[in-house]
């Protein structure tokens, strides 16, 4: 299998369906309307009270900070400062995923989330539903009616998967950083501990990322091979990605790679772009919008790439069954 010659055609399907990333933006952007508007009026209210709106364009302003934290009930709990530069997002999302606490913002963000998740798995039946049958032209309703054929096994995949995590969070990365401060715990040098604790979480990266990897081959085989059985697919994602594990996980990290490419970008344009302006706001939030419709775009080139993959395979093993 030629993994370069997936990540092409990946782009290909993104390209030729390039519709879809238009509807899932706008669906992302209805479900974030409604925690932003209330949020933005709850905002709106407390800094125009305590005049510290022009304050706040300038600096962060620690005192109003405080007095709001106080008085704050469900979402508005959720807001909290983060790093001033790009990339505060970023260490933000990083940290969450290696320690797991996804409670640490509320159980309201919790819920929500959730909710996410399912709406994502509704999407992505038809993304793969659309990449499966290329052939027919592109439509909203094909899109919508794949989405909802397939729900019912993405959402029993969704369900295994988050057991999965749960393990991996519960059990899994206690015992990896309990290992590590085992043995660890009498060394006098602490750039070597924060080394080995960087090699742990990097090896909970692989695992995350691994299971992550089996979950999207079971949902493309199931799509493709027209599996009855979700639970198969599981299996046989699993028999895929160890069977051509160097093929597999190049191309996962490749996109990966392209991924965190992105980040940096659109990270460092961020901190170089202030807004301390109105013009610069709305340069701000443009740069914004960019990289989640690029965002998505590479979330649909890792279904696309990855199906391409597995077709590769297939194709091969046909071959060599006619011969």
């Amino acid at each position: 299998m030629n993994i370069m010659k997936a990540f092409r055609r990946g782009y290909f399907l993104v390209n030729k369906n390039i519709k879809m990333v238009p509807i899932i933006y706008i669906v992302n952007l209805a479900v974030a309307t409604i925690l932003t508007i209330p949020m933005f009026a709850t905002l709106n209210r407390s800094l125009g009270a305590r005049a510290v709106r022009e304050k706040m364009i300038q600096n962060f302003d620690y005192d109003w900070w405080s007095t709001f934290r106080l008085g704050a009930n469900s979402f508005e709990k959720t807001i909290r400062p983060s790093l001033s530069s790009g990339f505060g997002t970023l260490f933000d999302n990083l940290q969450l995923l290696l320690n797991g606490k996804f409670t640490s913002f509320g159980i309201w963000i919790l819920v929500f989330g959730v909710a996410y998740l399912l709406l994502a798995a509704f999407m992505n039946g038809g993304v793969i539903g659309i990449y499966a049958d290329e052939k027919r032209p592109f439509t909203v309703s094909r899109f919508f009616s794949n989405s909802g054929f397939y729900f019912h096994h993405f959402f029993a995949l969704l369900f295994a998967v988050v057991i999965l995590f749960f393990v991996v969070y519960k059990f899994i990365s206690p015992a990896i950083f309990g290992i590590i401060n085992g043995f660890s715990r009498n060394w006098m040098s602490d750039r070597a501990v924060w080394f080995v604790n960087l090699a742990g979480y990097l090896v909970l990266l692989f695992i995350i990322a691994f299971i992550n990897m089996i979950f999207d081959y079971a949902k493309i085989i199931l799509v493709v091979e027209k599996k009855k059985s979700s639970w198969l697919c599981i299996w046989l994602g699993f028999k895929f990605s160890v069977k051509h594990f160097t093929e597999t996980i190049g191309l996962y990290f490749l996109l990966a790679a392209v991924g965190l490419g992105l980040v940096l970008v659109f990270g460092l344009a961020q901190t170089f772009v202030q807004p301390t302006q109105i013009v610069m706001l709305v340069i701000v939030i443009t740069i914004q919008q960019i990289f989640i419709f690029l965002k998505i775009g590479l979330r649909l080139d890792f279904y696309g790439a990855q199906m391409a993959l597995y077709q590769q395979d297939q194709s091969t093993v046909r071959k060599l069954r006619k011969v």
